[in-house]
């Protein structure tokens, strides 16, 4: 079993480390990247990158070996014309991470006998783009009201994005030179023209989003997002603990060499002094992880709408609360991270707590129809089916299980024929708060691959990139077997290559 397979990635993830770690090796920082970007330790990306090799290895070692490959029952002939060509290139450009040179490589194995010079690729490559540029800024984009910004960098220069949040639709993917609000004002109202009318944005704290959209959406409502406060208030959570982890082990060393000392019947002065500031040193560290994982744990605490202690639903004026209270219990620590993550909270907490505010107004109006304790039964049945699938909370899981239940029971008492109807209504305005910027954080981590072997990105590359994100058909999700495009226009993709003006030929069979 490799070092791979003991982690919680799902099938989909394994695969695409596995590849990215094979497809990139070489490069400089690349494994460090992979596993900061994977959550994983770098042994684990190196291990995965050596199965992959060897797989390949042996898959191609017994392919070459004429007892090996299987008579073919049929044979499916193809014609490889110039269409096949400017296809097959728009697809290993944009559905495989990599640059010209291995399509190069590439084509002569696919096609055997064709050899294309690189000029030639590059031509087709950039027809392509010119095609896709066309398809995308024919979109009709006035379906998007709600949608998610965020920035990446390709060797240093930023790439606006932004993302339906009802149909996941990349609106835009631009290269600029700053991310400055002119250059997001400038990117959003290109987007406007073609007829997008935000109304919600969800964003991080990067004042350029901010004032680009207020520039172009005046009257936008700007949510912070949930993911960016846990991902900050996480960080620092996991180096406290790595810190009492360490004088823990500072202070057993100490022992250690204490009582080595007195079997030696050496002098011990210095190694009593040195494991009394050990003791010290360690103490304060473990006081200060557990201080800020309470206060941490009541940030996460606020972020849900019930609370399972009660049954109640929790207000948008009680979450703020909490999250004042943990930010200033973070601030009052002796540890600047820790300090500079509570400020953040304490500026942030009137964005964060938006969605909940939305979220009360949504349930409130359920209350018109089912009672206020079903409501809240109702919400805490589905915090815990959300609950039960998470990994962090693998040893609660029991306990959850039963809380679930009973709930479910107590639900089903006092509306024993619309228990089911009240939680679908639930589940869509969960659906629909809009607190994460969770879509656009996958469309970064679909074009982070292409941004680390490029050694410079093109606008024309982006646009290939947009047209075949938004026009490829999902395998997982909410929206599984259908395509942004398909959810944005009613109309399903069959072929994303003949949308954007690459059909296959007509006598190519």
């Amino acid at each position: 079993m490799t070092e791979l397979m003991k982690t919680d990635l799902s099938t989909s993830r394994k695969l695409e480390l596995a590849a990215s770690a094979l497809g990139m090796q070489g490069l400089h920082g690349v494994m460090t990247d992979l596993a900061r970007d994977f959550g994983v330790a770098r042994g684990t990306v190196y291990s995965a990158q050596h199965t992959a090799r060897e797989l390949l290895m042996a898959h191609f070692a017994t392919a070459a070996a004429p007892a090996a490959v299987p008579e073919p029952i049929s044979a499916l002939m193809v014609r490889v014309d110039d269409a096949q060509i400017r296809r097959a290139i728009a697809a290993l450009r944009t559905m495989v991470p990599g640059t010209l040179r291995p399509i190069e490589d590439l084509l002569p194995i696919l096609y055997p006998r064709l050899r294309l010079s690189y000029g030639t690729i590059q031509g087709h490559a950039v027809a392509a783009e010119a095609k896709a540029a066309e398809f995308n800024a024919q979109a009709d984009l006035s379906g998007l009201t709600a949608g998610a910004l965020d920035e990446m960098f390709s060797q240093g220069r930023p790439v606006l994005g932004g993302i339906g949040l009802d149909c996941g639709y990349a609106f835009c993917l631009q290269l600029r030179e700053s991310r400055s609000a002119e250059d997001w004002a400038e990117v959003l109202r290109a987007a406007k023209a073609q007829g997008l009318d935000l109304d919600l944005v969800v964003k991080d704290a990067a004042p350029g989003i901010a004032a680009g959209t207020t520039l172009v959406f005046p009257e936008c409502q700007q949510r912070d997002d949930c993911f960016h406060a846990m991902y900050e208030v996480g960080k620092v959570q996991r180096l406290l603990e790595q810190r009492a982890f360490a004088t823990i082990a500072h202070e057993e060393a100490a022992r250690q060499g204490l009582a080595k000392a007195q079997v030696q019947e050496a002098s011990t002065r210095k190694w009593h002094t040195t494991l009394y500031w050990a003791q010290k040193k360690c103490v304060t560290a473990i006081e200060l992880h557990d201080t800020f994982e309470r206060a941490a744990k009541q940030v996460e605490e606020a972020l849900e709408f019930v609370d399972l202690s009660t049954g109640g639903l929790r207000r948008a004026e009680q979450a703020g609360n909490m999250l004042h209270a943990a930010a200033q219990q973070m601030l009052a620590l002796d540890d600047s991270r820790a300090q500079k993550v509570g400020r953040y909270l304490s500026n942030r907490t009137p964005g964060l707590i938006l969605a909940c505010q939305e979220l009360e107004q949504d349930l409130r109006q359920l209350m018109t129809t089912f009672t206020e304790a079903a409501v809240g039964l109702a919400c805490s049945v589905m915090r815990l089916l959300h609950d039960l699938d998470q990994p962090r909370y693998r040893w609660q899981r029991a306990k959850h299980a039963r809380l679930l239940l009973a709930a479910y029971s107590l639900l089903q008492q006092q509306l024993p024929d619309r228990a089911d109807a009240l939680l679908r209504a639930v589940e869509h305005c969960l659906q629909h708060r809009h607190r994460a910027s969770s879509a656009i954080e996958g469309l970064n981590s679909a074009l982070r691959p292409h941004l680390y072997l490029h050694r410079g990105v093109t606008q024309g590359f982006l646009e290939l990139f947009r047209a075949y994100f938004n026009l490829r058909t999902r395998r997982s999700g909410p929206y599984k077997g259908m395509s942004p495009h398909e959810r944005l226009t009613g109309v399903p993709v069959q072929d994303w290559l003949t949308l954007i003006g690459l059909p296959p030929s007509t006598n190519s069979n």
